[in-house]
């Protein structure tokens, strides 16, 4: 086995989390030995199999970057990493298992995910994305159909019979049954969903 990283990982957090959060980190796990865990030195790359490993936070605009074993240096072949993104209190904000060959650099916003055995993922990526609408105003339009939604970065009950402070969500359409406030600094909508 080689003794050098074979892929330098790249990840822009600022980008990935869409500016919700001003820091943030990867959570990495070598994943799919199963009982036989060989040894992976070398400073600077996921070293432990089965056990997540934590990168960042990102300082600034500078993109976190990691050297990881390329999985055709690895054995078995089934053999792939769990990259989980974090926001800056630790909230996954995505996560997916991506397999990497090859001496390349790669951007984990361009990456592409696989599941275990190298097939592609079957469902899409569920993200966090800011929603367009007016404020003051009740009605939100995510990126994606909509899985849950977050007010100034609290998650919102869903359903019309939810308490104050709750929405409906049709698709990627989000009803407020609530009013957002104008002239409140910074007051959003965003919205964990499903995008390509």
């Amino acid at each position: 086995m080689a003794t050098t990283p074979q892929i330098t990982l790249t990840a822009d957090l600022k980008s990935i989390l869409a500016g919700v959060s001003l820091a943030g980190s990867l959570q990495i796990t070598l994943c799919g030995f199963g009982p036989a865990l060989p040894a992976v030195a070398g400073a600077g790359m996921v070293a432990n199999a089965g056990i997540p490993e934590t990168v960042g936070p990102q300082v600034g605009d500078t993109a976190i970057s990691i050297a990881l074993w390329g999985n055709d240096q690895i054995t078995p072949a089934g053999t792939f990493y769990c990259i989980t993104v974090l926001d800056e209190e630790g909230n996954a904000i995505q996560s997916g298992n991506y397999q990497f060959n090859g001496t390349a650099t790669v951007d984990l916003s361009t990456a592409i995910q696989i599941l275990p055995g190298g097939s592609l993922p079957p469902i899409p990526q569920m993200k966090y994305r800011p929603c367009a609408g007016a404020v003051p105003g009740s009605v939100y339009t995510a990126p994606g159909a909509i899985v849950m939604l977050f007010y100034n970065g609290s998650a919102l009950p869903a359903g019309a019979a939810a308490p104050t402070l709750s929405y409906t969500a049709v698709g990627n359409v989000a009803t407020l049954n609530f009013t957002t406030e104008s002239g409140v600094p910074d007051d959003r909508i965003d919205a964990l969903c499903v995008v390509s």
